[in-house]
């Protein structure tokens, strides 16, 4: 990569005529600033850039109808965390939500995807690396070293992360200028890294106490079958620990062992995703689809989805048909 700037944000910025301004307000002063306002909405985005190695942002979105944004981006990480969002999918990832950390893998090439409906806002810190930083310039410091895409994996979707949310903060409002704000930019990037390292290698520690025994296993694929089969159904704690004929209290560690979730947050993930998919394939009413996933109420089960994806399922079938 020659230039994250010119590499990763260029076209993206190009595409949605995002205009250079020549005074940065509210923002650190090294950095440059764009804002757009056009039918779709309203918004700026600042940026640090440090040549072909990484980027500061922070940026403040509005959006007055629904649409998609896309652009052809190069390999990077990107690690963030809104304080405000809704209306709001990417195409990959944890579901987007106040205060916790969004990681972003792109890949060379790749074609970054984001989703937002009528009425969505966003409001973020985050920072962009580049494969120069975290492949090329942390090996020739550290050696071999694990795979740090990998690691920042693991804190995606995460709320036990507040050193790492305050650093990001930290970062929007820094207001340096010259030496000072290159090393403070750089001990930003530097620090996250560490964050999102430690954090990584802490969850491995963990993993390695909690192997399923042969039996645990089949009962898990058992179960997991059943919930598929059985959407629409009772799928509660109780209903599921006595398909099992274990109690409640075994269930919650299997699953949260297997999966790294509830019961609960394991069945509304299934779902919501047989949501997804039946507002995509099919014309079915939304109240069909609810009642399809388990919710006999529509109110219910629209606001579980809004809260689960960001949207409405009127919205989110509204955004996807659009081309």
């Amino acid at each position: 990569m020659k230039s994250i700037e010119t590499d990763l944000y260029r076209g993206a910025f190009q595409g949605w005529d995002l205009k250079l301004l020549k005074e940065v307000r509210g923002y650190g002063p090294e950095g440059v600033l764009h804002t757009f306002e056009n039918e779709l909405g309203s918004g700026e985005y600042w940026a640090y850039f440090r040549g072909n190695l990484f980027a500061v942002n922070a940026f403040r979105m509005n959006f007055a109808k629904s649409g998609i944004m896309r652009y052809r981006c190069t390999e990077h990480i990107c690690l963030g965390c809104y304080d405000d969002v809704k209306g709001m999918v990417q195409r990959q990832g944890a579901p987007l939500a106040p205060g916790a950390i969004m990681v972003y893998l792109g890949g060379e090439n790749e074609e970054y995807e984001m989703r937002f409906s009528k009425g969505a806002v966003a409001r973020a810190s985050s920072i962009t690396i580049s494969p120069d930083y975290y492949r090329d310039y942390l090996q020739s410091r550290f050696g071999d070293i694990r795979d740090v895409r990998e690691a920042f994996i693991k804190v995606d979707g995460k709320h036990d992360l507040p050193e790492l949310v305050d650093l990001l903060r930290k970062a929007r409002a820094y207001q340096g200028k010259g030496i000072a704000a290159e090393l403070f930019y750089e001990g930003v990037i530097a620090e996250a890294v560490a964050l999102v390292m430690e954090y990584a290698t802490r969850e491995d520690g963990s993993e390695e106490h909690k192997a399923l025994s042969q039996d645990d296993t089949r009962a898990i694929r058992h179960i997991s079958a059943y919930i598929a089969d059985n959407l629409s159904g009772d799928l509660s704690c109780a209903r599921l620990a006595s398909e099992l004929y274990i109690g409640q209290t075994k269930l919650k560690r299997l699953f949260k062992t297997a999966t790294g979730l509830s019961p609960s947050a394991y069945v509304i993930r299934e779902r919501m995703e047989e949501a997804v998919r039946l507002l995509k394939e099919t014309d079915l009413p939304i109240a069909s689809i609810g009642k399809a996933v388990g919710y006999r109420k529509p109110g219910a089960f629209t606001e579980a989805f809004r809260r689960n994806k960001g949207f409405s399922p009127v919205d989110f079938r509204k955004s996807n048909s659009v081309q």
